[in-house]
C-alpha cells in the first residue's frame, strides 16, 4: 500500500479481510429475511447520520463521533449478523466523504466492524435472556465486559498500526493515544444502554434518543470550543509580548521549539508535549508587567532590580490561570525558575517535586539565554553552552532533561 511499511500494510489488508468475512457470514445467516435487513437499514442510516458530523479533538488532531451509542445499542439489542452489517454499512456510508485515504477508510470500516462482532460475541456468550440488562449479576456482567471488550478492541486495533507504522511498541502507543479520549468514549456506553433500554421498551420510544444525542453532541461540541477559544487566548498573548519586546518574543519561539523537542525525545503523550510548549511559548509572559529600565537594562542587574524581575514568573502564572482549560501551562510557567537543588524562585521545590514540564523549560531556556549575545556579555558557542548544561546538571537542571537535550542536539547538530 501507498507509503507504509510492509508489515502495517498486511495488517491493514488482514483486518479488512476479517471484516469481510464477516460481512459474508452476516448476510449468509440473513439470507432473506426482511425484519433483520430492515433493522440493518435503520442501523446503518443512524450511524452514518452521527459519523457524518465528527467532533475534532485537540487542535484538529483528534476526531471521535458519537455513533459509539448506536452500535453499542445494536450489540444489546440484536443478533450478532444484524449488529456486523449495520456497522459495516453505517461506517462505509460515513466513511465515503471523509477527507482520509482510500486504504485508511477501508481499515476504519473494517476496524470498527471487527470491535462490534468481538463486543457482540461477548455479550451474547454471557448474557441471559430471560431478565433484562441489569437484573442478574450475570447480565451485568455481560453489559459491562462487552463495552470494555468494544473500546479495547477499537483502540487496540486502531494503535498497532500506528505501532507498525513508526516503530514503536504496542503499549506506548495505547496509552500516548487513549489517555487523550478514554473519558470521553467511556462515557458513550452508559448511553448506548440507555438507548438499547428505551427500545426495547418501546421502539417508537427511541425518537426521544434524538433530543439525548444533540444534547451529548452539543456538550462535547461547547468543550471543544472552549479548547479553541482558550488556544486562541492564548496565541494574543503571545502578540503582547511581541508588541513589548520583539526579542523576548524571539527567544520564547525558541525556547518553545527547543522544549516540545525535548518532551518527544522523552516519549511524553501528544497533549503533554503541546502544553509544554505552549507554556514555554508563554513563559516570559509576566515580562509584560516589568518596568522599562529593568526589561530593557543594557547593563547586569542590581540586586533590588533582580527581585523585580523574578516576579515575572509569578506574574505570568497569574495571568495564565485566568484561563480554567490551561491550569496545567499556568503551573509549568510558574516553576520554570526553580532549580534541581532547590535554591530556586518562587516556591523553592526540589528535584522530582517541580513539574517535569517546567524542569524542561528550565534547559531549553537557559540554553537559549546562553547562545543570545547580551549588551553586558558576549554569546556563548553551542558546545559552552552545552558545557555549563552539564556542569549544572544535578544542581540547577534537571540531569535526565540535560541528557536528553544534549543527545538531540548531538544526533542533529542542533535541535
Amino acid at each position: 500500500m501507498i507509503s507504509l511499511p510492509r508489515l502495517a500494510s498486511i495488517y491493514i489488508g488482514l483486518i479488512i479481510a476479517l471484516a469481510l468475512s464477516a460481512v459474508s457470514f452476516s448476510i449468509f445467516q440473513i439470507g432473506y429475511d426482511a425484519k433483520s435487513w430492515t433493522i440493518v437499514f435503520f442501523l446503518s442510516i443512524g450511524i452514518t447520520l452521527l459519523d457524518l458530523k465528527p467532533i475534532m479533538l485537540f487542535g484538529e488532531k483528534i476526531e471521535i463521533t458519537i455513533s459509539t451509542i448506536v452500535k453499542f445499542a445494536a450489540v444489546l439489542l440484536f443478533p450478532l449478523p444484524s449488529a456486523i452489517l449495520g456497522t459495516f454499512f453505517g461506517t462505509l456510508l460515513g466513511e465515503f466523504p471523509a477527507k482520509r485515504k482510500w486504504f485508511a477508510k477501508l481499515f476504519n470500516i473494517g476496524q470498527l466492524t471487527i470491535s462490534v462482532a468481538v463486543s457482540s460475541l461477548i455479550f451474547h456468550a454471557i448474557y441471559q435472556s430471560q431478565t433484562d440488562y441489569f437484573g442478574s449479576f450475570q447480565n451485568g456482567l455481560a453489559v459491562s465486559l462487552a463495552g470494555i471488550g468494544h473500546f479495547l478492541i477499537a483502540t487496540i486495533l486502531l494503535c498497532m498500526v500506528v505501532s507498525l507504522v513508526t516503530k514503536t511498541p504496542i503499549l506506548s502507543v495505547w496509552i500516548q493515544n487513549t489517555q487523550q479520549i478514554i473519558w470521553y468514549e467511556l462515557a458513550l456506553y452508559p448511553f448506548g444502554v440507555m438507548l438499547a433500554i428505551l427500545w426495547s421498551y418501546n421502539p417508537i420510544s427511541i425518537l426521544l434518543a434524538g433530543i439525548m444525542f444533540l444534547v451529548i453532541r452539543q456538550s462535547y461540541q461547547v468543550a471543544v470550543q472552549l479548547q479553541r477559544q482558550t488556544h486562541d487566548a492564548l496565541r494574543a498573548l503571545v502578540q503582547v509580548i511581541d508588541v513589548r519586546d520583539r526579542h523576548t518574543f524571539d527567544h520564547s519561539e525558541r525556547v518553545s521549539h527547543n522544549a516540545e523537542m525535548i518532551a518527544k525525545e522523552m516519549k511524553l503523550p501528544p497533549e503533554e508535549v503541546e502544553i509544554i510548549a505552549s507554556a514555554a511559548l508563554l513563559h516570559d509572559l509576566g515580562k509584560v508587567g516589568m518596568v522599562d529600565n529593568v526589561l530593557f537594562s543594557p547593563k547586569r542587574l542590581t540586586p533590588d532590580e533582580q527581585e523585580h524581575a523574578k516576579q515575572h514568573a509569578e506574574v505570568g502564572a497569574m495571568l495564565l490561570s485566568k484561563f480554567p482549560l490551561f491550569a496545567r501551562g499556568a503551573e509549568l510557567v510558574r516553576h520554570h525558575h526553580e532549580r534541581f537543588d532547590g535554591k530556586g524562585y518562587p516556591a523553592g521545590l526540589e528535584g522530582n517535586n517541580i513539574p517535569l514540564g517546567s524542569r524542561i523549560i528550565a534547559v531549553a531556556d537557559s540554553y537559549e539565554a546562553m547562545i543570545e549575545k547580551r549588551l553586558y556579555r558576549e554569546a556563548l558557542t553551542q558546545d559552552e553552552a552545552l558545557g555549563e548544561l552539564t556542569h549544572e546538571s544535578g544542581t540547577q537542571f534537571d540531569p535526565q532533561v540535560v541528557e536528553t537535550f544534549i543527545r538531540l542536539v548531538g544526533s542533529n547538530g542542533h535541535v
